[in-house]
């Protein structure tokens, strides 16, 4: 499991990082809002274990551009000195899924990383519906209107993103990185792998489910297209 830890107490980071290290964790580091939201536009994480006394932009404010800005669903558990209640209610309100008061004892914030990861892999079972769509996140598989589609891998991610983003619109940039990562390919292979999606999933039905919204991006829609 990849985890990204944002904490500007080095001597806390070190030893969380030790400790999630020997137990099998892959971890990488940021001391503070700016270098943790670098990280988090050009990598994956699982969990981020994100510190709320950081210097320049708090943890508050990183959790919301988490969410609102990059957009990312990525497990957050969020760890502050900091024990009422409206401090904590503030954390859920920026989007955060856990929160550990300091002091703790690390063992205590490996399990609810395990609980929170578990979580999010339970969400990755679930069947996503849109109009005559329905998407099993489990194996892959797309239906429409009761029949199976067999979707090239690329055309599956592409499905993938869009229905668990849907009603939004996924930005062209932000459709590559859920395909390719950070290293999207030099050509318009997104407008190929589209073609062949809409070829297979839109065409032999009477309506269209994926559209492009000129200047703006794609989504998936439940309607024929207005």
């Amino acid at each position: 499991m990849r985890v990204l830890l944002v904490e500007d107490d080095l001597d806390l980071a070190e030893n969380i990082i030790d400790y999630m290290e020997d137990t099998g964790y892959t971890m990488d580091y940021a001391m503070n809002g700016e270098a943790a939201l670098k990280l988090l536009s050009s990598a994956r994480y699982e969990v981020v274990i994100l510190d709320v006394g950081l210097p320049g932009i708090d943890g508050f404010d990183v959790c919301k551009k988490i969410r609102e800005d990059l957009k990312l669903d990525t497990s957050i558990i969020m760890l502050t000195a900091r024990a009422q209640l409206h401090d904590k209610l503030a954390g859920f309100e920026a989007g955060t899924d856990d929160y550990l008061p300091k002091p703790f004892e690390l063992p205590e914030l490996r399990v609810r990383i395990d609980a929170i990861a578990r979580r999010g892999h339970l969400d990755m079972e679930r069947n996503l519906k849109v109009g005559e769509l329905e998407y099993d996140m489990k194996n892959g598989i797309l239906l429409r209107a009761g029949k199976e589609i067999n979707l090239p891998p690329v055309c599956n991610q592409i499905v993938k993103k869009l229905m668990l983003d849907y009603p939004d619109v996924v930005s062209r940039s932000e459709l590559e990185y859920a395909i390719w990562g950070n290293v999207p390919p030099e050509t318009n292979a997104l407008k190929s792998h589209w073609y062949t999606l809409r070829l297979l999933a839109d065409k032999p039905f009477n309506t269209k489910s994926f559209v492009v919204l000129r200047g703006k991006g794609y989504k998936v829609q439940q309607g024929p297209e207005s």
